[in-house]
Parts: C-alpha cells; structure tokens; sequence
C-alpha cells in the first residue's frame, strides 16, 4: 500500500510539472542568483521578485560587481522593494563573498549577513543539489495541513529521508512552494480542485495577522526618508521634516532606526547623509 508520504510527493510533482511557473532563475545552480532571488522575494511576491531580480543580476551578475560598486547603487535599484536593511545586508554579504567564495563557505552561508536557515537550504538544494527541505511559509502551510501537523519542524527533521528519497529536492521544494502560495493558500484555499484534497487532514488554522499597518508606519517613514536622501544624499533634520511633513518625535525615531541599520549617518549640525 501506498504510504501517505509518497502520495504526497507523487501528487505535488504530477501537480508541479503541470503548473510549475516560468521564471529564468528556476533551473539555476549559480549560488549568486539563488542569494539573490531568495534576499529579493522575502516578503514580496515573486512576480514582482523577479521583476527586480532581472536589473540586480544584469547590474550584478556576480558578487563582485556589486562588491566594488555602492550601497547608495544598490539601494537605489532597490527601491520600491521595502526593508532596505535587506539589500544592505545582501552589500554586505557580496564583499565577503568576493573574498571567499560559495564553495570556501559551504555548506554554512549563514555567515553571510541576512542568511538564515530557510536561505542557506535553498542554497544547498538549488544550486549544491543536497537532500534538504527549504521551509518557508508555504511549506509550513501545506505539511500542517495535509498531514495534520502542529509541529512541522519535527515532522521534516523525522521524516527528511522518505520525503527525498527518489525525488529532485530542487522539484519538491519548489513544487511545494508554488503550491502553497497558488492553491494551499493562507486565505481562501482551492479545496475544491486541490489534488492533495483526497488526503489531505485539512488541519487549517487561522492565523491572526500582527504586522503593522504600513500607512502611516515607521517602515513607511523609514522608506519615504530614505528615498529623499537617495536623491539629496546629504539633507538637515529640518529640511527632512519640512519635505516629508512628519513630526519631528517620528522622524528622529525613523532615523535612529535607519543609523543603527548602517543605513545613514547622523554628522554634525543635524546633517543626516546616506552611507555609500
């Protein structure tokens, strides 16, 4: 009899190979542009990634062209994606790695500034070809709930072997990630046409959302700031204020927060001046 695990796989990759999505970064096994796909899409949907994607690996096609550029550059191309700490910490991770290379790293890339465990698997998996499963939420999304999990990192850690024996790790995660996000998805899932449904628990729990909402935000504060210093380079707290017209208790929050992500620097007079 056919095990629940390999219902699973063999259903999501019939699936997959018939909805997979066509993106140029997909059959890569360049290191770089797995970093740089996966530092792009966090929090950003990968139609829009890839987007971004395309003018950072024309602009950089390797790390060290963006190593011997700026960080005013690359936040500059960055911009409009959000959480630029991200693309300072992908600056920063590109001087290191034009020292030592990928492979001199291997298999920890959480040295790397930014790099956490779900990006140092999909390192490993799409472009070092390792038996390991990236989770994202997507594929937390979708363990939980076909299979009935509460605890879906135990699950993975227990049952590694059988998920990947026999199957690309490259195909399963990504099968599993495009599944999540077009039909296992947060809100509204596709039930009735899903191909897991058969056997899948349906263990869906909602999830209460807490992000700040962003009109009005630090995050939008940080973001509008920034952009004008991109442009100015150098701008006095008060010329700041008067442009963005915010008060002056929010402003100096935003740029205590931008200083301490090494994005700008406080000189004196009151002059704030983005970091090259």
């Amino acid at each position: 009899m056919e095990t629940k695990t390999k219902k699973f796989k063999r259903d999501i990759l019939n699936w997959y190979n018939n909805n997979k999505r066509d993106y140029s970064w997909r059959e890569t096994n360049d290191p770089w542009k797995i970093l740089l796909l996966e530092t792009i899409s966090q929090q950003t949907q990968l139609d829009r990634a890839d987007i971004y994607f395309k003018l950072f690996i024309e602009e950089f096609p390797n790390p060290a062209t963006m190593a011997s550029s700026s960080l005013k550059k690359v936040l500059i191309l960055w911009s409009g994606l959000g959480y630029n700490n991200r693309a300072k910490r992908l600056y920063e991770s590109s001087k290191i790695l034009s020292k030592n290379g990928f492979d001199e790293l291997y298999p920890n890339f959480e040295v790397l500034p930014g790099v956490g465990p779900y990006t140092n698997n999909a390192i490993l998996s799409f472009a070092y070809g390792e038996k390991v499963i990236t989770r994202d939420v997507n594929v937390d999304r979708v363990f939980s709930r076909y299979f009935g999990l509460n605890d879906v990192e135990n699950f993975v850690h227990n049952n590694k072997k059988p998920l990947l024996n026999g199957v690309s790790s490259r195909d399963l995660n990504q099968a599993i990630m495009d599944f999540g996000s077009m039909i296992c998805k947060t809100k509204n899932p596709l039930c009735s046409t899903c191909v897991l449904e058969k056997n899948c628990e349906k263990n869906i729990v909602k999830i209460k959302k807490t992000q700040e909402t962003f009109s009005g935000s630090n995050r939008e504060l940080r973001g509008a700031l920034l952009k004008l210093l991109l442009n100015e380079n150098v701008a006095s707290l008060e010329t700041i204020q008067k442009n963005l017209k915010t008060d002056k208790v929010k402003l100096l929050k935003a740029v205590g927060t931008l200083e301490k992500d090494g994005l700008i620097t406080i000189k004196k007079n009151n002059l704030v001046e983005i970091n090259s």
